[in-house]
């Protein structure tokens, strides 16, 4: 959508009177529709002028930047990327990220773990103090599950852990990288 266009609908949508009458500019002349020149409902009864013709990208400048789309929340706020080799061995299973619901985690709290790899990774476990769970599959290198802290004793309060989560390629191959987390 032209600039202008767009500032004029920005304009009548937010004007007190922008329901009060209805406003339809001569309709231009388009050879087709693209899905940017298609006219949409005006908010408050109002209309939309019609789109004019496309400017050539020179007389604007660069184009506006497409609308992101939104999607819900996401439950990971903490993301702990390791180091990766310079020179990573072929057949070698990669961790490229590690998220987790917090870099915090709750005694008997949730534990959202989301583990980005290299796509011949087959599974991934994760673990610490003698307790692991295997992250399921979501798609090729992505794995994730959702699950719920055990009872820590009261003196690891405060504590800072590693959790450990471990790859295993196609071959049998394994890496393992370990995430510091606290425990409160």
């Amino acid at each position: 959508m032209p600039l202008e266009t767009l500032l004029l609908v920005i304009a009548l949508s937010t004007a007190p009177w922008a329901g009060a009458a209805s406003v339809q500019p001569a309709p231009a002349a388009t050879s087709v529709p693209s899905p940017a020149s298609t006219p949409q409902a005006a908010p408050s009864g109002a209309a939309l002028p019609a789109p004019a013709e496309s400017p050539s990208p020179a007389s604007y400048g660069s184009p506006a930047p497409a609308p992101a789309a939104t999607s819900s929340p996401t439950p990971f706020l903490y993301r702990f990327v390791p180091r990766q080799p310079d020179q990573p061995v072929p057949g070698t299973p990669q961790i490229f990220a590690v998220y987790l619901n917090d870099k915090k985690l709750h005694s008997e709290g949730p534990i959202d773990i989301k583990v980005s790899t290299s796509p011949d990774v087959v599974k991934v476990v994760s673990g610490s103090g003698g307790k692991e769970g295997i992250v399921p599959m979501t798609a090729p290198g992505d794995f994730e599950t959702y699950s719920k802290l055990p009872k820590v004793p009261f003196i690891a309060k405060g504590m800072t852990i590693y959790l450990e989560i471990t790859a295993t390629g196609q071959s049998g191959a394994k890496t393992t990288v370990r995430v510091p987390v606290q425990i409160l």
